[in-house]
């Protein structure tokens, strides 16, 4: 027996799914208030409401592409501007599932310190479902001539990861080198241990380091179909907020980028990108003949692979002096906050300002816990914006209240 999918199961191990109102059917179902007649031919059928859109988007744009360029020989019935509206709902999706930010911590003559921060904000792990889809991080640095000084995680020809393990790449705390990148995704293995993409021979699964969901623990009774797989013990920020608290749904790549002596201003991009079928997941298939797979694979190579961008962030220095550290590693989470409540950390906060987004100060009370800072939103829905004061720094950190 392997588990091949368990959205479901990772819905159940999240905060989402003690909240009636934050079901798959909201995301992938939005509901209206019209009153819908739900079957034709009967005038006396009262219209019901709310009524769940049956959009069913989810984030395979590629396939969704290439269903539409083959919709006649598949003889699928949707029209392209169905089709088309399906894909911009799921890039819709797509662009609402993660939050990404970018942090330079230190630098020196020799070594850009930065950290890619990621966290989850959907109700199972990103990306889920069929086993293929992975996600993969690019991060490049450029200077003041914009001439390419570090990259990792940039793909070739093929759609393929530059710098791809010949079996699978692992999963990394920190990447010091070009053809190190970070990819989240599901490896699954044979009976043998061997890497295998064929699911009737998938006994067992090698790394599963897919972001997972916020309120995700490994003690929930569903974990035994969710296990987390490949990520060292020492990855301590794994789904593990500042303090060490499990469930924030994150990840923190460090990235060690060398100057080799550059002084210059310094621009850095980290980009985390989906791919549904990535080359790779096909081989074993290709290397087999029949008149489907024949079919499949001639589709497959008339596609566009190009991996597509889900969130994106950029960071610009032009001081070869070491930054503030408790500035730059300052921290609130969790982000999005459901109840209200967020914690600071990694700096020394002596106060924190909170504005809504029309510019005004609403009160809040901070609360200090050791070296960090406690505090509780407003109850009503929204984004706010914290400011937070360190000695004569300060610094502004957005925040979204659920």
């Amino acid at each position: 027996e392997f588990i091949e999918q368990a959205t479901w199961h990772e819905w159940k191990n999240s905060i989402y799914q003690a909240d009636t109102n934050t079901t798959c059917r909201g995301c992938h179902m939005p509901r209206i208030n019209d009153y819908i007649v739900l079957a034709s031919e009967y005038a006396f059928l009262q219209g019901h409401s709310p009524f769940g859109l049956h959009h069913l988007a989810g984030g395979n744009t590629m396939m969704l592409r290439l269903l539409k360029e083959h919709r006649e020989e598949l003889g699928i019935p949707a029209t392209d501007v169905q089709f088309d509206s399906t894909i911009a709902r799921s890039l819709r999706n797509l662009h609402h599932s993660i939050d990404l930010d970018l942090v330079l911590t230190e630098r020196t003559n020799d070594t850009a310190f930065l950290e890619a921060r990621l966290i989850n904000l959907v109700g199972h792990k990103f990306p889920s479902g069929y086993p293929s889809r992975r996600a993969f991080i690019r991060v490049f640095a450029l200077d003041a001539q914009g001439d390419t000084l570090f990259q990792s995680g940039a793909w070739d020809g093929t759609n393929e990861v530059i710098g791809h393990d010949a079996t699978y790449e692992p999963h990394y705390e920190t990447v010091t080198q070009g053809d190190q990148v970070q990819i989240y995704e599901m490896v699954m293995g044979d009976v043998n241990g061997d890497v295998t993409t064929v699911l009737e021979r998938a006994a067992t699964t090698i790394k599963d380091n897919r972001p997972v969901p916020q309120g995700f623990s490994t003690a929930h009774y569903a974990y035994d179909t969710t296990r987390i797989e490949g990520v060292p013990a020492t990855d301590l920020d794994f789904n593990h907020d500042a303090l060490g608290v499990e469930g924030n749904g994150g990840d923190i790549t460090r990235y060690h980028i060398p100057l080799g002596g550059y002084a210059g201003a310094l621009t850095v991009h980290a980009r985390l990108y989906y791919q549904p079928v990535p080359p790779k997941w096909n081989a074993e298939m290709f290397s087999e003949h029949s008149a489907p797979i024949d079919t499949f694979r001639t589709m497959y190579d008339n596609a566009d692979g190009t991996p597509e961008l889900v969130a994106a962030d950029s960071i610009f220095d032009n001081s070869t002096s070491f930054v503030d550290r408790d500035q730059a590693t300052l921290r609130v989470s969790p982000n999005p906050t459901r109840d209200g409540f967020v914690t600071i950390t990694g700096g020394r906060a002596e106060d924190v300002i909170v504005y809504d987004v029309t510019g005004k100060r609403v009160p809040c009370v901070p609360e200090r816990r050791d070296e960090a800072v406690r505090l509780r939103l407003p109850a009503t829905p929204g984004t706010y914006h914290l400011l937070v004061r360190s000695g004569r720094q300060q610094r502004l950190v957005r925040v979204v209240r659920e």
